[in-house]
């Protein structure tokens, strides 16, 4: 019984380790966070780069882009700005949906939130969008990141 139950320890570990994303010190570096209406204006030379995004709420609409692929919207709301609602198109794998349907859709919520993901492009549907990795960063002593919901 104690044999199952360290192998079954070690199978959870292992997978844990594999839900979340490395990211290599000398990456994680250069990440930088922005509010989403400035990251929306320069969205385009960040392809390929991974970005902190602060955030209040997410769309409530979330639709079924590919097999194993979620697309939704992030929003930012700032009721003393000209633009008070800032929006980015981002896509969620299907294992990181339960984590992202756990985001607040309300657009009072005062809540500041920061997501982690990586700026692609889609040459099919032709549009820019961020692959979400995660909410939590956890720095190791060599600078290295592990990003996880």
């Amino acid at each position: 019984m104690k044999k199952i139950l360290i192998l079954f320890l070690t199978f959870a570990c292992a997978f844990n380790a594999l839900a979340a994303h490395q990211i290599a010190g000398k990456v994680w570096s250069g990440v930088q966070t922005y509010d989403v209406a400035a990251l929306k204006k320069i969205e385009a030379s960040l392809i390929g780069s991974i970005v902190g995004v602060r955030i209040n709420y997410r769309a409530q609409r979330i639709s079924r882009r590919k097999p194993n692929w979620y697309e939704s919207s992030v929003w930012h709301y700032a009721p003393a700005e000209k633009e008070r609602f800032a929006f980015v198109r981002v896509m969620v794998e299907k294992k990181d949906l339960a984590a992202f349907q756990s985001l607040p859709t309300d657009f009072q919520s005062s809540a500041e939130i920061v997501l982690y993901g990586k700026v692609l492009f889609d040459s099919d549907a032709n549009f820019l969008f961020i692959h979400l990795l995660g909410r939590k960063a956890t720095v190791n002593p060599a600078g290295n990141a592990t990003i996880d919901w």
